[in-house]
């Protein structure tokens, strides 16, 4: 199986489906498509789908936690509240880094991702 195209969502932009054997077999963010080496042609295996389904997950647990964020939530609680909402420690590591190259988080990395006991 082959990535036969990639096609932006009509309603959102920000989002480009990605088509296998004639049916979109996921959608991702627009922006990710080169971080996650996506191309027409590109097979379409297990590893390719694990990494677009952890950019799904990450992609989530950012949104997540910029909502934490505009509820109040401290930056160094932000790691342990997205736990609690079960993302990954792995999402959430990546989530947390991804929102620190943005801009959104001060505070040194190792704050947010290593305040829960658990991790």
């Amino acid at each position: 199986m082959h990535i036969e195209a990639l096609r932006t969502e009509p309603d959102d932009p920000g989002l480009t489906g990605v088509v296998v054997e004639g049916r979109i077999v996921s959608v991702v963010p627009t922006h990710d498509i080169g971080t996650l080496g996506l191309a027409v042609g590109q097979p379409w295996d297990h590893a390719t789908q694990s990494r677009v389904e952890h950019s799904l997950l990450v992609d989530r647990a950012r949104r997540d936690a910029l909502i934490l964020l505009a509820d109040g939530t401290a930056e160094q609680n932000l790691s342990q509240e997205l736990k609690a909402q079960d993302h990954s420690t792995e999402v959430v590591t990546d989530a947390i880094q991804h929102l620190h190259a943005d801009g959104w988080l001060t505070s040194p990395l190792h704050d947010g991702l290593d305040s829960d006991p658990d991790s």
